[in-house]
């Protein structure tokens, strides 16, 4: 099963990215034979074949980066000779190796993917080593709740407003984003027990006094957009009654850590089927997303 499988992921990547899946797994092999060693042989078939399911997605990312030109093929080639991103590399792969879940194998493969383009010592090669290790110990609903999180205090759609809108058309436009973006969450559940178990993680910090008057100041009041949004469009509806309660019950004082908003991104962009620009994160107030058509 083992060289089949391989081969396939290897052959279909093909280039650079193909010998880089090949390198990857005979590595992760190593380091699941090595940490595995005194566990049952089915555990360790287990761990294999979870950590090939997220190997299956990093090649796919790999490969879209190496078809974006030379400069990148070279980044890819070296990556395995640096050893920041080396470690990156194994932290997450034995997370994979310990989960069947698909939506965790996704994340890690983007912190992996994306790493490769960025410096070792910028905000994100430090915060997405801490990241892959919170990604193993959190469940898929606090990963949802730093989704949440992210998207009532930091995400703004680009452009905002749309060019060349009335306001007529910005308040029907807004309405619909609001409705889109936070439909995902309307059967989330928040426990005071998963605040605590997040914050342990430090995915996020507790402040004890609210971050904003309230729910609508932070989600709806744009400033700079020159739009005034008319709040009763969304605040009739049953999904703001559910945002507010959530937002009362658990959110309103607590603020993401640099770990928990790049996960809390990547857990927005892959329920919402949106690429969010990581260009110069840390150093704006707002993170721009761009919504996939």
């Amino acid at each position: 099963m083992e060289p089949l499988s391989i081969a396939v992921i290897s052959g279909a990547a093909g280039g650079v990215a193909g010998v880089f899946s090949k390198e990857v797994w005979d590595l992760g092999k190593n380091w699941i034979n090595s940490y595995f060693k005194d566990h049952a042989p089915k555990a360790i078939a287990k761990a294999e074949q979870n950590s090939l399911d997220f190997l299956v997605q990093l090649a796919q990312r790999v490969k879209t980066l190496e078809e974006q030109g030379e400069q990148h093929r070279e980044i890819i080639t070296e990556s395995l000779n640096q050893p920041d991103f080396s470690a990156l590399l194994q932290k997450a792969w034995m997370s994979s190796a310990q989960t069947e879940d698909k939506q965790k194998h996704e994340l890690l493969a983007r912190l992996v993917a994306d790493r490769l383009t960025k410096e070792t010592e910028s905000m994100f090669a430090l915060a997405s080593k801490k990241a892959c290790d919170a990604v193993s110990m959190l469940t898929i609903n606090q990963m949802r709740i730093l989704g949440l999180l992210i998207l009532q205090g930091r995400l703004q759609p680009s452009p905002f407003p749309p060019v060349k809108m009335s306001q007529e058309e910005f308040n029907k436009w807004y309405v619909e984003y609001l409705m889109d973006s936070m439909q995902v969450y309307q059967h989330l559940t928040i426990s005071p027990l998963d605040m605590v178990h997040l914050e342990a993680l430090s995915c996020i910090s507790t402040s004890g006094i609210s971050t904003a008057d309230n729910l609508r100041h932070m989600l709806y009041v744009k400033k700079e957009s020159g739009m005034t949004f008319d709040h009763k469009l969304f605040t009739s509806t049953e999904l703001d009654k559910k945002m507010e309660e959530l937002w009362e019950g658990h959110l309103n004082s607590v603020s993401p850590t640099s770990i928990g908003e790049l996960i809390g991104i990547y857990v927005s962009d892959m329920l919402r089927n949106t690429t969010t620009s990581l260009e110069g994160w840390g150093e704006s107030n707002h993170i721009t997303v761009t919504l996939d058509t």
